[in-house]
């Protein structure tokens, strides 16, 4: 993924306003009063040092979490610092039709969130930032923790939108795989199934990482949001058993690709050997009237030639006759199929 220039945003906001501060600076965030409003600091890009370490100054980030943020191919977990909770997970876009990925870092604390990403996907802004700026979805009524649910419940849904985009991608491969099964498919079905174990290996730990959400005592989840917590749940065990159909029907589908193959294969050799079926006593025929014998049955009969080759078309066409009958000419393949 390539870097990109440092840039922080700030949401400030409670029910009756949101201040929203599209370029802002750390102590201009770390300055605002949280104590009647919740503070949502979006840091875009970990390549500066300098600005995570001043972050870590700022808002008291306990070494291990300004070590795992610089990190950026962590394994989703969650971790309680007594004074703040730390959550790290990997999100996956869609982004001009390729999948995407990112790491996603999320320090919380009273009033606070503090959120570190690689790069813009755009998903947070236009599903959330705009909505607490438009004071929609009820995000501004409740607290910073109902605020990390709405960014975990974003995360999770785009799991769910670039599965269904592999599965379309699956589908779209297994007709084409009927049709007209070639080299190049092999291909593409070996990369998707990297793609969806890569998934599967970033996205299995999330499911873990809500679950502990909802068994451990979270202090800064009040009671009543807890209960979104189980609603993410449901939507991880969907997205993983989604991941292992997946990965299941790709590789019935890489077997199907083979036995089509084989398939392709043994109806050229029942071809070829049908053809040397009938080949074989008529090239017999020829060679012995090809012997250079004086006495050759027919030799001197001004028709000979033609009778033999009569006798050899006849031949020919009962031999073919009898291969047809005995299925030994494949006439069907799987083209058709739908």
């Amino acid at each position: 993924m390539t870097p990109v220039k440092s840039k922080i945003s700030l949401y400030h906001y409670n029910e009756s306003e949101c201040v929203y501060e599209e370029n802002a600076s750390l102590k201009i965030c770390a300055s605002k009063d949280s104590s009647n409003h919740v503070s949502w600091i979006n840091i875009l890009g970990i390549e500066d040092k300098e600005m995570l370490k001043q972050a870590a100054a700022l808002f008291n980030l306990h070494p291990l979490v300004l070590e795992d943020i610089q990190n950026p191919n962590q394994r989703a977990k969650i971790e309680d610092y007594n004074d703040s909770l730390y959550i790290v997970l990997r999100m996956f876009a869609i982004i001009n039709g390729e999948v995407e990925d990112q790491q996603v870092s999320m320090v919380l604390r009273d009033n606070v969130l503090v959120t570190f990403r690689e790069t813009e996907f755009g998903v947070f802004k236009k599903l959330i930032g705009d909505k607490l700026i438009n004071n929609t979805a009820g995000i501004r009524k409740k607290g910073e923790d109902y605020l990390l649910y709405t960014l975990l419940d974003t995360i999770i849904d785009q799991y769910f939108f670039v599965i269904e985009s592999v599965e379309e991608r699956v589908e779209k491969l297994e007709v084409e795989i009927f049709r007209n099964p070639h080299d190049s498919q092999l291909v593409a079905m070996q990369q998707l199934k990297s793609e969806v174990l890569y998934m599967r290996k970033n996205i299995v730990p999330v499911r873990d990482l809500i679950t502990n959400l909802i068994r451990n005592e979270i202090q800064y989840f009040d009671a009543d949001n807890k209960y979104y917590l189980r609603d993410l749940q449901d939507h991880m065990t969907r997205n993983v058993e989604e991941l292992d159909f997946l990965r299941d029907q790709l590789t019935s589908l890489m077997d199907l690709y083979y036995s089509l193959q084989t398939h392709k294969m043994n109806n050229v050799m029942k071809t070829l050997t049908s053809v040397s079926f009938v080949l074989l006593p008529l090239t017999f025929i020829a060679s012995i009237y090809g012997m250079n014998f004086s006495v050759i049955p027919r030799s001197n009969d001004p028709y000979g030639f033609y009778e033999v080759l009569a006798g050899m078309g006849i031949l020919g066409i009962v031999l073919v006759g009898f291969a047809i009958r005995r299925n030994w000419i494949s006439k069907k393949d799987f083209r058709g199929a739908k």
